[in-house]
Order: C-alpha cells, then structure tokens, then sequence
C-alpha cells in the first residue's frame, strides 16, 4: 500500500477518501498519482474539532505550509476594529470544504498570515510543507507547474468571489 494510501484513506460518513478522491481536488487537477504519492510523502495529516483555531490572523510563525481539506470545514474570518464601540469583531470571508486550500499565501509570500483559519467542524487536513514542497517542484518541475496553475486558478475564482461579495454591499 502506497503512502498516500496510507494516510489519506480516511473515513467521510460510510465512505473512504481515496487517492482518487484526491485527484479530484482541484488543487490537484492534471496530477498522476506517483505526484500526488510524492507530496504526500512530504505532508502531514491532522485532525482538528470544530472551534479549534488552525491559523491567527498576523501571525508570522514560523511555517509557511498551506493545508488541503480532506474532512470537513473552515471559516476563515478577519478582525476587524469597531471606530464607535472600540471592541473588534469578525468578518466572515468563507467557509471552505472537503478539497478546498487555505494558507496558500503565507505558502507563496512568507508573510504573516492575514486571516484567522478555524475548524468549523470536526476537521481532517493534509499539511503541506512549503520548504520540502518547493524542493519537490525543482526536482519534478511538471508538478510544480501544474501545482502552481491549479492555486493561481483558485486564487482568480476567490477574488472573483470577493469582487461579488463587495459589489453587494456597495
């Protein structure tokens, strides 16, 4: 049995979660399962209850890795300062599922993070390891393509979102 197979053949309802599956994510799109064999080789995976936070907002830590959801939710949320009552609140960006990505910025910039990233249910994720990741990309430069145009393409579709949503609150 492949690593991939391994760790990710993780129960979701009555059913498994299999390196297909996987394939199917869209951050995944393109890939061959020896590749996605190969970044499993190189990822964690972990679990998380529902409230647990994953990410603060501004942090810089020490991790640049970016997680993939293979159970589960995420709410990803901003602090934002009230002028008048002087007390922060959260906003709400998104919630994200089963085979969406989040810390794909501080994966390709190494800033602090600039959201809050909490389980918004019981949560399974694969976590991937930006130095290892990278060191992947130069040996296998296919993959790092096909990894690198899959996240620009989510990237596009969620400002795409954002324009919308802020258009409605215009």
């Amino acid at each position: 049995m492949s690593a991939i197979s391994r760790l990710y053949l993780t129960k979701r309802m009555d059913t498994m979660l299999t390196q297909e599956d996987i394939l199917q994510f869209k951050i995944f799109e393109g890939i061959t399962l020896e590749e996605l064999d190969a970044v499993s080789e190189i990822s964690q995976k972990i679990s998380y209850s529902s409230g647990d936070i994953i990410l603060e907002e501004s942090s810089y830590g020490a991790d640049s890795d970016f997680f993939v959801i293979l159970q589960g939710n995420v709410k990803i949320e901003l602090q934002a300062s009230q002028v008048q009552s002087g007390r922060k609140a959260s906003k709400r960006l998104a919630v994200l599922k089963s085979g969406d990505v989040f810390g794909e910025m501080g994966l390709l910039r190494s800033k602090r993070r600039s959201a809050q990233v909490s389980a918004y249910s019981n949560l399974t994720v694969m976590k991937v390891n930006q130095k290892k990741l990278f060191h992947l990309f130069a040996y296998n430069p296919r993959l790092g393509y096909l990894v690198m145009r899959n996240l620009a393409s989510i990237l596009s579709d969620r400002i795409m979102e954002m324009n919308f949503m802020w258009r409605d609150d215009i």
